[in-house]
């Protein structure tokens, strides 16, 4: 569960990872109210009016710049959902007309509104010390109660998967 749901601010601290293994991808999704609860399809996320989001590897972030203007009831959501677009082309390594998600901006608000981050271009330094993953988000309404945050780090050789404090690894 998000820790304060009365608030506009949310500041997650995965974890503290050590090296060799360097984060890659970053992805955060919430859900409100479906934990547990049969009604309500736990695959389809909620984009909780989001308006900015980014992730601290040490003292560096990303994205460097804002998702200025970004606004889900006025349907300014492009930059993120062209994030989360690119995943398939740029972790497999293939063409986009090869790889196309086949998720509309329409199914991506109301169904999969998933924000990935591209953490690959790491400085020399932080790739040969520990690395502290923080989430900072930012919504334009106060966040609902019962709305949990769900992250996957991949490295380059693990994938976990975090939700409230419970973690799930695996290795390939």
């Amino acid at each position: 569960m998000i820790p304060d749901p009365q608030t506009r601010n949310f500041t997650w601290r995965l974890s503290v990872k050590s090296a060799p293994e360097k984060p890659r991808w970053i992805i955060v999704a919430f859900q409100t109210d479906k934990s547990g609860n049969q009604e309500h399809n736990p695959s389809i996320f909620d984009h909780c009016n989001l308006t900015n989001m980014f992730v601290m590897l040490n003292s560096r972030r990303y994205p460097e710049i804002d998702y200025d203007d970004t606004n889900f009831t006025q349907q300014k959501f492009s930059r993120l959902y062209g994030d989360a677009a690119a995943f398939r082309t740029k972790f497999y390594n293939v063409k986009d007309l090869i790889s196309n998600p086949n998720i509309t901006l329409a199914d991506y608000k109301e169904l999969f509104p998933m924000f990935v981050f591209y953490v690959t271009k790491q400085t020399e330094k932080l790739k040969n010390s520990v690395t502290d993953i923080q989430i900072k988000a930012q919504f334009s309404e106060i966040v609902a109660a019962n709305t949990e945050a769900f992250a996957a780090v991949i490295s380059d050789k693990s994938l976990i998967f975090q939700s409230d404090g419970n973690k799930m690894r695996v290795e390939y």
